[in-house]
């Protein structure tokens, strides 16, 4: 059920504050971004927000996306309306300005190949914001704010929550000896140096011979944004044969395999997303490539660096010689992680971060 056809709660602000969450696009507002019934909700990826909502709302402060606010600003008369940008643009942040407004946190999730204007503007952010979230805080990937801004720079977890790894695998399932990438079709910003350009590779060297298997969205279509390069690669996996299925569950595709291909959009200190962690879940070996302190957060012995190798071609000539006590020892050591303190960090993410703010946990215990 679509969420604006829902009947309006209003719950209780037990201490005088609203908390208002602004999206990362118009396509989660009118609280969609909370709501698990959504088409939009893919993968369950919107379970963290909606678990945040929940706990926050237990504890007495209700929680609307900002757009709502004209529409509960009179239920709320009195209260303070704490704003937290999650992902939104820059723009919209910082001229979000409306009675009883107090910005509390800025989340720049995207990293600065995908929004530069946000990085930009961290200066303002931070002179608008009492917290700056960042990939990393010492100024890899962007420039540091002019004026003395250190402590309201955090950094910030991506939130991983383990929604699927169940404590037994099907044993009958047999692993292909193959690559999965699972990705969506982008053309514009592909370089050789950054993510975009590195799977466009990695699905010309293995794709097109049958070692890599691709998945995701946009492949079998042309875009307005790049209709010649989307053409092109339509054209070309057409002719190899390479059929591109639509993932419903990660966990469901990478059970399937030995190894998958991580790379996130580009190589930023700090910068660890979702692509390893779902790889991990599913005990499929990750073949990573990004963050340049990937091992400060996530041990090597659960992943094959990519940076290692001179290529692509290389790397999967490397993972066809392991042996299976040899992928097996991955996969132990992915246990391993996944019960250690270094993986909490990841499991509550920034979503633990605001339970923490409004010291939801200390209420409860």
């Amino acid at each position: 059920m679509n969420c604006s056809k829902k009947i309006l709660k209003f719950p209780r602000a037990k201490h005088g504050i609203v908390i208002l969450i602004d999206p990362p696009s118009y396509h989660y507002h009118k609280n969609l971004f909370f709501d698990l019934e959504t088409p939009l909700n893919r993968d369950n990826t919107l379970k963290a927000n909606f678990d945040l909502k929940e706990c926050l709302e237990d504890a007495g402060y209700p929680v609307f996306t900002a757009d709502m606010y004209d529409s509960i600003f009179e239920n709320y008369e009195g209260c303070v309306f704490h704003y937290w940008s999650f992902g939104a643009t820059s723009d919209r942040a910082l001229n979000f300005n409306c009675k009883a407004i107090k910005k509390i946190g800025v989340i720049l999730f995207e990293p600065p190949i995908v929004k530069p204007n946000d990085y930009k503007r961290i200066t303002q952010l931070a002179s608008s914001f009492e917290h700056v979230f960042l990939h990393n805080i010492i100024g890899d990937g962007y420039q540091m704010p002019v004026k003395d801004f250190s402590s309201k720079l955090i950094k910030f977890y991506w939130t991983n929550k383990n929604l699927y790894r169940t404590p037994e695998f099907d044993s009958n399932i047999k692993r292909a000896a193959k690559i999965a990438l699972i990705a969506g079709a982008h053309f514009s910003k592909a370089t050789p140096q950054n993510g975009y350009g590195k799977r466009l590779a990695a699905i010309r060297q293995l794709g097109l011979k049958g070692d890599l298997d691709l998945y995701g969205f946009g492949w079998r279509r042309i875009q307005i944004r790049s209709p010649i390069l989307s053409a092109f690669w339509l054209l070309k996996l057409w002719l190899a044969g390479l059929k591109v299925e639509k993932p419903v569950k990660k966990f469901d595709v990478y059970r399937r395999y030995d190894f998958s291909l991580c790379l996130e959009n580009m190589s930023m200190s700090g910068y660890i997303t979702e692509k390893i962690f779902d790889s991990i879940f599913a005990r499929c070996i990750p073949i990573y490539w990004g963050a340049p302190d990937i091992e400060d957060y996530i041990p090597p012995d659960c992943f094959i660096a990519l940076h290692d190798f001179e290529d692509i071609e290389s790397c999967f000539k490397h993972c066809r010689s392991l042996s299976t006590k040899e992928k097996e020892s991955y996969r132990l050591a992915m246990d391993r992680f996944l019960k250690s303190k270094k993986f909490q960090k990841f499991a509550v993410g920034v979503h633990g971060y605001l339970s923490d703010f409004y010291q939801v946990n200390k209420q409860k215990a």
